[in-house]
Formats: structure tokens, C-alpha cells, sequence
């Protein structure tokens, strides 16, 4: 079997993997709740806690097996990426993030991206989103011009 068979049955396997953690997740936080009788949102914070640990802990293996088996070139172009892009999208970010820390910014009234919350930890989430996103557009940014400057 060759390199890109194994990356791809890895990926696939990994897509579907996700897909039963989270509906493992799910019941097993449903079994806590109804053998507990806890009714309040404790066991799914747990659950779905626990879940995205161990997606976390998946999505690295499959990046670490991912590098490890792509070509030399490939590896330069995403490590030059995500250095020059995603540095690039998180000075983008820490822009928008001194000027949210002005006494002015008081009198903007953002949404947070999760329907009509207004607590702490949504605007923290809404926060970490756009810096994430603005990352991934300079790393995609980044990884085209690579790439064109080499052909």
C-alpha cells in the first residue's frame, strides 16, 4: 500500500472516528444524566469536554502522520504557510484585539457569533474564532504564493 493510500484511508477513518466519538460522547452523557438524575448541563459539559479532548488528541496524530508523509516540498510550503500567514492573520487579529481593549470600544455593541448569548465566555469563543480564522486565511494566503512563486 502506498504513502497517499495510507494518508487517505487515515483520514477517512479519522473523519468517521469523529462522527462516533461525538455520538459516544452524547450517550454516555445522556446514561449520566438519567442514572444520576442530574438535570442540570454538569454531564454534558463533562461529556462533550472529554470529546473535544480526545478530538484534539486525534487531529494532532493525524497532522503528525499527515507531515510525516508528505513530500519534502509540501512540508516546506506548510511550515513557510503557517509561519508567514498564520503570524501575518494573528498580527491582523492583535490589531482588532488593542483597539477592543480602548475605553471606547465600550459603546460598540458586538453579537457574539452563538445566537443571542452575551456572557463572557461567548464573546471569548467569538474572539478565538476570527483570530483562528484570520490565521487560516493568511496560512491559505500564504500557501498559494508559495506555491506560485515555485512553478
Amino acid at each position: 500500500m502506498s504513502r497517499q493510500q495510507r494518508l487517505i484511508i487515515v483520514l477517512i477513518g479519522s473523519f468517521f472516528g469523529l462522527f462516533i466519538l461525538a455520538g459516544v460522547a452524547g450517550f454516555l452523557s445522556g446514561v449520566v444524566s438519567g442514572a444520576t438524575g442530574d438535570t442540570s448541563d454538569r454531564p454534558l459539559i463533562w461529556g462533550m469536554g472529554a470529546f473535544a479532548v480526545l478530538a484534539m488528541i486525534g487531529a494532532m496524530a493525524v497532522s503528525v502522520f499527515w507531515m510525516r508523509n508528505i513530500d519534502e516540498a509540501a512540508r516546506e510550503a506548510h511550515k513557510s504557510a503557517w509561519f508567514w500567514g498564520g503570524t501575518g492573520g494573528m498580527a491582523a487579529g492583535g490589531v482588532l484585539v488593542i483597539l477592543a481593549s480602548l475605553p471606547q470600544a465600550e459603546s460598540l455593541n458586538l453579537a457574539a457569533w452563538f445566537t443571542d448569548r452575551t456572557d463572557p465566555a461567548a464573546y471569548m469563543a467569538t474572539g478565538a474564532f476570527a483570530m483562528l480564522t484570520l490565521m487560516i486565511v493568511g496560512y491559505t494566503l500564504a500557501w498559494v504564493w508559495w506555491w506560485l512563486a515555485r512553478r
